[in-house]
């Protein structure tokens, strides 16, 4: 099994706490501040950096002109740090209250695959929030299991956002410390994997056609899907116009032998971009999204 990372040490635990606590009281107050920061760290990017996360949008959305395709990537860059606050905000909150500030389409879906004596395979993409998700699924009895990679370069960092998501009981695997066998033993446990799909740093991939253009997908969906014989189901988490978040879990998707990873990752692809070219300031295609541009220094 992976290594546990260091927990952080009581202050810092106190003062994730503090500002969970500080968020909740501000309410939906809270994303003026998020806005702004969001706004600031767009600001500081280079001209290359912003052109190309408007450039991206414009590939979603080729209709669109270079001067909304910016607004959009400006817009990108405020909704992830909307989505990074309610990271905390959810942290200090209880199922109970957590509730009031959400609803689900298609939990069916998970109970059916539960009484079919396995668990299964939510994958995602970077969109709306992950995190967010994951708080909600908890807070309805699922078991959820996941994997991260560290968090830039900062082992502090990824050591808190590991003991934040641990904190809610999800079991998190660290990327290249056995995680793959702990990813299927969880499935043959009844647990569901969460797996953000698109744009994978390590492990297999393959390309397929998302969001206008090649991206580079995990095949890890498939290989797991494929050997425990658990179904797919891909969800979307995204806020609406009130401020609720709303979590789409779409029906089973079984792999067969037969299936390569390419076509099963290719219709994970078809279904996951669908909501995202509905709210498209949702998504976070702020680097390298598509396969066939250059990477940026």
């Amino acid at each position: 099994m992976p290594a546990e990372l260091e927990t952080p040490n009581g202050p810092l635990r106190a003062a994730l706490w503090m500002a969970s606590r500080s968020l909740l009281v501000l309410g939906r107050a809270r994303y003026a501040f998020a806005d702004a920061l969001g706004l600031a760290i767009y600001a500081r990017q280079s001209q290359a950096r912003k052109q190309r996360c408007a450039d991206n949008h414009r590939r979603l959305h080729p209709v669109i002109t270079q001067q909304e395709a910016r607004r959009r990537a400006r817009g990108s860059y405020r909704e992830f740090m909307r989505m990074s606050f309610d990271f905390m905000w959810e942290y200090a909150m209880t199922p109970e209250r957590i509730r009031r500030h959400y609803t689900v389409r298609g939990l069916e879906h998970v109970w059916d695959t539960m009484d079919g004596g396995t668990g299964g395979v939510f994958v995602l993409a970077h969109y709306g929030s992950w995190d967010v998700a994951a708080a909600i699924a908890l807070s309805m009895g699922v078991p959820l299991t996941t994997v991260m990679t560290t968090v830039g370069d900062s082992e502090l960092a990824t050591r808190i956002a590991a003991w934040a998501r641990r904190h809610q009981d999800m079991q998190v695997l660290i990327t290249g410390k056995g995680a793959a066998r702990g990813l299927i033993a969880a499935v043959r446990r009844r647990r569901f994997d969460a797996i953000l799909a698109d744009i994978p740093e390590q492990g297999g991939r393959v390309l397929v056609d998302f969001c206008g253009g090649p991206v580079n997908f995990s095949s890890g969906p498939a290989w797991i899907a494929r050997v425990t014989g658990a179904p797919i189901l891909c969800v979307d988490c995204y806020r609406n116009t009130d401020g609720r978040y709303r979590m789409v879990i779409h029906p089973p998707y079984f792999v067969t032998r037969e299936d390569t990873d390419a076509e099963v990752m290719q219709r994970v692809a078809r279904i996951l971009e669908q909501q995202i070219r509905r709210t498209p300031m949702q998504w976070y295609p702020f680097g390298k999204v598509y396969a066939d541009t250059e990477r940026l220094d």
